[in-house]
């Protein structure tokens, strides 16, 4: 009576070959793409997963609009000032929301070595970050927590 309907599962699913796309390098430093002959220089995949990286750790979840919805970055504001909180509380609470960010990316299954630490008004935050192509081993960023 009622008619039937084959559902391919591999129509539904997501594909499997996902890949970077292009991805262009930023000097973060210089603020400005990075340019050779006048054209922007297009990333390899460890520049790519680097780049998207800081990308998380320097961007404030929820202070920029293009953001708004997306809860993309880290909340380290919140620890400004705050002398109640122990140090190795924020620094488990950084490593959570790293850990939940980071692995977003599809092409990120896990961070390891974490390591912080304060230095004058910024976080130098080091460690590892297996990807499904391998490790990227020894991975430092410098965050600036205020001012």
């Amino acid at each position: 009576m009622f008619p039937t309907i084959d559902f391919n599962d591999e129509e539904l699913s997501p594909p499997k070959d996902i890949t970077l796309g292009k991805v262009f390098l930023f000097d973060y430093k210089a603020r400005k793409n990075v340019l050779k002959d006048g054209k922007p220089v297009e990333a390899n995949y460890e520049q790519a997963i680097s780049q998207w990286i800081t990308k998380i750790l320097i961007t404030e979840q929820g202070k920029y609009e293009v953001y708004k919805d997306l809860e993309f970055g880290l909340s380290i504001n919140q620890f400004i000032g705050r002398k109640d909180i122990p140090v190795s509380v924020m620094t488990s609470e950084i490593k959570r929301q790293m850990e939940e960010q980071l692995t977003r990316h599809p092409e990120v299954e896990s961070i390891s070595n974490f390591n912080l630490s304060r230095q004058d008004n910024k976080a130098i935050i080091c460690f590892n970050v297996q990807t499904k192509q391998g490790l990227i081993e020894g991975i430092e960023r410098e965050v600036r927590y205020s001012g």
